[in-house]
């Protein structure tokens, strides 16, 4: 007969700490074994002593399973299951630092068991904060309670998704520079050292660039797969928009802004194009917003940390958490300071909120300490202060700081209604068409006025921090319109809050004339689907306006046309001091890294053979022309930009 005791409903604490603290001594012994088999003469001596330091400490444990120990752990060691579930999350986020310096001290090119350990530490935080998961029968009651709101977010999802994927590769037809760049770098995410998730490049996470180049796995490297994870982003921000809105002002006005965010031209544009890694932001910062937010109101630890984990990971994406990190910041000081009445429970979601993003910022932070000039190289260059255009422009104006900053500011805030999106886009409309910059003000105005209400607080701070971070920390200002981005969702929100008291104003208030709003609002967002339709896709899709300049815009042509060729076709590209091959990283993207010759002579210097291909810059087309007409015999290839020949390739026979 078995005469094992029965097991308890939980181990004692002696035996989970001994368990915990062996698993631990055999990790990091195989992380040394793993390592040091890379070396030419391996010292395996300290992990052959942790391997048995680990197994001797875990067959002790298991004496104690038969055996219980009686030990009282002293007051200040003792803790529940959450803090047991907190030290597991900072064990594996310390962990995952010290696997990464390993990593990188050897030179591993799978990071793979780094991100296990960094989204197991997010899974144990998470689930020091989960009381329970919901029951059959209580999601069978959310679902019959929502299921008309969810279909109708779920049709605006549709209609965002299909407008960010039609002819994703084809519209914008060609690639930016920085696109062509950013993907040939995503390609090199597989070995160092960008294969670690930490890095950084050009402010860039090398986490969002392992993400880009996952498309590249799955889907082939081209320009549709390069703009699959900006697309992704415009499509989630949706969603993220209309649970912020409906946290802060409530279902109708969330719909509203959902749908602004959905069909708004300008985010149509940066969802279309990986060159700006603002997209990000259109729905991460949404999202932590709202879980900070109802984690607040509905009294939810769980909520508050799943906001502070994702802020954490934001910071391996793009530079931008940093500004709403700080925003937030003083959201947390003048909830506390005013609102603690009313909030009691304040301290303890804050906490929850801020361990949550400490825990996932720490290997950032570590390599971002490590690697400081990688991570201030965005403001090293484009910083009002660390460049030196500050101090320039006061030397050259004659105006003090405060009056260049301001005017900076406000630049930063007109960028949304007044100035063309021409960066990174090529449109002459503004990021806000007109009608849309009439409720957003009106929406401004009001909630400006009601910033004594916590949503509304919070809403100004997510709005504003946009423009000031702008203005005063970032040049140029012609890159205003696209950084603007950052805080678009809440610009489409305080429009939707605009729009929906001006009806209520006129006497078509959703409470008082239901199917008059619903008539007049209706009309207002088709007018507005409309232009802003006839703005990407007609206006500016049908024109030759992206890319910057007609050297881009020649590189990508050059670089899709390469992608056709054979491996083993020779390539000589007519070029001069204009166009030559080597200024852009588009071509070697788009093309695979095929080699091309710059020919600045005449096509006879070449002395070609049956089967090269001479290719003409736009302006050295019409001497390929007359070359290919002295050698007959071959076909040619031509390209048009906007009905202008931009691009000839002749085969020779």
């Amino acid at each position: 007969m078995d005469s094992s005791p029965a097991p308890s409903d939980s181990p004692s604490p002696i035996r989970a700490i001994l368990t915990a603290l062996a698993a631990l001594l055999l990790f990091i012994a195989l992380l040394l074994l793993y390592n040091n088999s890379l070396s030419d003469e391996p010292n395996l001596q300290p992990a052959l002593i942790l391997i048995v330091a680990g197994l001797v400490v875990f067959l002790i444990a298991e004496f104690s399973r038969n055996r219980p120990v009686r030990f009282r752990l002293p007051p200040a060691v003792r803790w529940g299951r959450r803090g047991a579930w907190i030290a597991a999350a900072v064990v594996l986020s310390v962990l995952t630092v010290v696997t990464t310096m390993v990593f990188l001290t050897f030179g591993r090119q799978n990071y793979l068991p780094v991100l296990i350990l960094w989204f197991g530490a997010a899974a144990a935080y998470l689930a020091a904060f989960l009381e329970r998961t919901p029951s059959r029968e209580e999601l069978i009651t959310w679902w019959r309670t929502h299921r008309m709101e969810l279909l109708a977010l779920g049709l605006l999802v549709a209609l965002a998704a299909g407008l960010r994927f039609y002819k994703l590769g084809e519209v914008p037809r060609v690639i930016n520079g920085d696109e062509g760049w950013l993907g040939s770098i995503a390609l090199s995410t597989v070995q160092p050292p960008y294969a670690n998730p930490f890095a950084l490049w050009e402010n860039f996470g090398a986490l969002y660039l392992q993400a880009i180049n996952w498309g590249f796995v799955f889907f082939g490297a081209s320009a549709s797969s390069l703009r699959l994870m900006p697309a992704l982003a415009g499509i989630l921000a949706v969603p993220a928009l209309y649970l912020l809105g409906r946290q802060i002002a409530g279902r109708r006005v969330a719909f509203l802004a959902a749908f602004l965010l959905a069909i708004s031209h300008s985010h149509l544009n940066f969802s279309r194009s990986v060159g700006v890694g603002y997209i990000q932001d259109t729905w991460l910062v949404p999202m932590e917003l709202y879980f900070l937010l109802s984690g607040l109101q509905k009294r939810s630890p769980v909520r508050a940390a799943a906001g502070g984990l994702l802020l954490g990971i934001h910071f391996s994406i793009y530079l931008t958490p940093q500004i709403f990190a700080g925003m937030l910041l003083v959201f947390s000081v003048l909830l506390l300071a005013f609102f603690r009445n009313r909030y009691p429970q304040a301290p303890g979601i804050l906490a929850a909120f801020w361990a949550g993003m400490a825990i996932m910022l720490l290997p950032e932070a570590v390599y971002a300490v490590t690697h400081s000039n990688e991570f201030f190289n965005r403001l090293n260059q484009d910083g009002t202060f660390q460049s030196g255009w500050l101090v320039q422009q006061m030397a050259s104006t004659g105006k003090s700081a405060i009056e260049i900053l301001s005017g900076r500011v406000m630049h930063a805030f007109l960028s949304l209604i007044a100035y063309p999106s021409i960066d990174f886009y090529g449109s002459l409309v503004s990021v806000l068409s007109l009608f849309a910059g009439v409720f957003f003000l009106a929406g401004t105005a009001i909630s400006l006025r009601k910033t004594r209400s916590l949503n509304f607080l919070l809403l100004n701070g997510y709005f504003w921090a946009g423009p000031l971070a702008i203005g005063l920390f970032s040049i140029p200002q012609s890159a205003d319109s696209y950084r603007i981005l950052m805080v678009l969702p809440a610009a489409m929100l305080l429009a939707a809050i605009g729009l929906d008291s001006i009806l209520d104003s006129l006497g078509v208030g959703w409470d008082r004339k239901r199917t008059a709003y619903a008539g007049i609002g209706g009309f207002i967002l088709l007018s507005l689907l409309a232009f802003n339709l006839w703005t990407y896709f007609v206006d500016f899709a049908g024109k030759c306006r992206y890319g910057g300049d007609p050297q881009t815009r020649f590189a990508s042509y050059l670089g899709k046309y390469l992608a056709t060729l054979g491996p083993m076709d020779s390539v000589f590209l007519l070029s001069n001091d204009v166009y030559w091959y080597g200024t852009h990283p588009s071509v070697d993207f788009l093309s695979g890294g095929k080699t091309i010759v710059n020919v600045p002579d005449n096509p006879d210097s070449i002395d070609p053979v049956a089967g090269d291909i001479l290719i003409a810059s736009p302006d050295r087309i019409e001497e390929l022309l007359a070359w290919a007409h002295d050698h007959p015999g071959g076909h040619t290839d031509a390209f048009f930009d906007c009905k202008t020949l931009f691009l000839l390739a002749y085969h020779v026979p």
